[in-house]
């Protein structure tokens, strides 16, 4: 059995993903209901990045397929998430593709306590994003938050170290 995943952050980068499941096709998708948020959880101040519902929110995303052994990988590496099921709209056309499984802690409250995200996570979300295509890296910029609630389009403005694309 196959099943449809959604990777909406280090999912998207082939390089982080290959320690669960090879080759994966990508295919970039919005995923309408939800709001990404860097989270910094407040015991240690590590990163996940989440999302929470949001009615008025969309982000962009990658879909792919997995196997019933590449999603118990997932499972156990995504072990502080669960999934649950969402539809991808295609992120060209906006048009309905299917139903998929996508990844979300209800638990962590997000740490508004302003910290940055840890440099090498954000570095490797975001350039995967602008490895898609510079448009999909550019909404990824407009539909992703830091834990204060700022657009990454915005927050990367004041933090230039941040940057590494050119």
């Amino acid at each position: 059995m196959e099943y449809n995943i959604v990777g909406y952050g280090s999912l998207i980068s082939h390089n982080s993903l290959k320690e669960s499941c090879k080759d994966k096709e990508f295919i970039p998708v919005t995923i309408k209901g939800y709001k990404r948020i860097f989270n910094i959880t407040e015991n240690n101040h590590s990163d996940i990045l989440n999302i929470k519902e949001s009615k008025k929110d969309k982000l962009n995303a990658v879909l792919f397929k997995v196997n019933e052994k590449e999603l118990k990988k997932l499972k156990e590496r995504e072990d502080w998430y669960n999934f649950e099921e969402t539809t991808a709209y295609n992120f060209k056309t906006n048009k309905l593709l299917t139903k998929a499984l996508i990844s979300i802690d209800h638990i962590i409250c997000i740490d508004k306590s302003n910290h940055p995200p840890n440099k090498s996570y954000f570095t490797l979300c975001r350039e995967a994003a602008y490895h898609i295509s510079k448009e999909f890296g550019k909404v990824w910029d407009e539909t992703t938050f830091n834990s204060s609630g700022k657009k990454v389009s915005d927050w990367i403005k004041q933090h230039p170290k941040y940057n590494t694309i050119d």
